[in-house]
């Protein structure tokens, strides 16, 4: 049986196994092909056809996800849109926000969609989270300490050119392996209007930094620390904590682990939890939350509505991180 909704990879890389594993695993839609400069196919999907150009496909198809690193998201995006394709974006959305503005602004006006993988926000206790803060159930949130401890080999940084690069890459730890729980950050708490930092390199021999710390200060007198970092031997689970005038709650990886919040039962279910440690592997083997993004990104396409992390939403991780490295002290 034909599929009825085709999608087109931009890059090879590891994460494009992600999204074939992910999109294999849904209903009606297929991958039918990748765009790689050196023509390869994903290492576990050697049978997909691999073009140079978006131009060489002559067969049909409706969307494409871009997994290309960093600066090339912008380009990959606009010459998609251009050709009247819709656009599912790996995360960061793009490392400049003049960028950004331009793909959400071709977007709109060759009337295609533009969605963003930010999929932590479907992860386990995280939605439970968000509505109990929707709702000010928690209380008066004062103080929240978000921590991306992770750790990346040499072999991980060696493994392209472009890793740990300001050019490509576009930072280090901050935009790159922290940047979906800064999203997430966001989504809960809104964002801060002004930020300090701390930032070096210790342990990797690159020109971005592998560790740094940052002080967050909201409109509402929230105080907040997020640490990232690819230099914590061994890699530790992702750790929000989040206090608050009703007590608090400690989440790892997205699942709470810890709660006193009066008069509020611990509401955790621990579903899609993800077993990520921080380690070394940048891998992804549970594809749960990017099936819940692309499934939701072809709803909005039939829909003709926005996707649920869009264009204007996944822009202003961005702007958090790049505010990060520009006051840093």
């Amino acid at each position: 049986m034909e599929k009825s909704f085709k999608f087109v990879i931009y890059g090879s890389g590891n994460i494009a196994n992600t999204y074939v594993s992910a999109v294999n695993k849904i209903d009606n839609a297929e991958v039918i092909g990748v765009i790689s400069r050196n023509q390869k196919s994903p290492s576990k999907y050697p049978e997909l056809n691999s073009y140079k150009s978006i131009t060489e496909i002559s067969e049909s198809f409706d969307a494409v996800i871009i997994c290309t690193p960093n600066y090339y998201h912008h380009d990959n995006a606009i010459e998609a849109a251009n050709l009247g394709k819709h656009v599912l974006c790996e995360k960061p959305i793009d490392i400049q926000i003049h960028s950004i503005t331009e793909m959400i602004e071709i977007c709109k006006q060759n009337k295609v969609k533009l969605g963003v993988s930010y999929q932590r926000r479907f992860s386990s206790d995280n939605p439970i989270v968000k509505r109990l803060i929707s709702e000010n159930k928690l209380g008066k949130i004062f103080s929240v300490d978000l921590c991306i401890k992770n750790y990346r080999d040499d072999a991980y940084y060696n493994s392209g050119a472009y890793r740990g690069t300001y050019e490509i890459d576009g930072g280090g730890p901050f935009i790159q392996q922290a940047s979906h729980y800064i999203d997430l950050y966001y989504w809960f708490f809104g964002k801060p209007k002004k930020i300090v930092s701390a930032l070096d390199t210790f342990v990797h021999d690159i020109e971005v930094e592998d560790h740094g710390a940052a002080v967050c200060v909201h409109e509402n007198r929230l105080i907040s620390t997020i640490t990232a970092s690819t230099a914590t031997k061994p890699g530790f689970p992702a750790k929000l904590e989040i206090y608050t005038d009703k007590g608090f709650l400690i989440m790892e990886n997205d699942g709470i682990t810890h709660w006193e919040i009066d008069g509020i039962k611990n509401p955790s279910q621990q579903k899609n939890e993800n077993s990520h440690t921080g380690s070394a592997s940048a891998s992804v083997e549970d594809t749960t939350n990017h099936e819940y993004v692309i499934k939701d990104f072809i709803s909005a396409v039939k829909e003709n509505r926005e996707p649920l992390i869009n264009g204007e939403e996944a822009k202003i991780a961005t702007e958090i991180i790049l505010e990060i490295y520009k006051n840093k002290i």
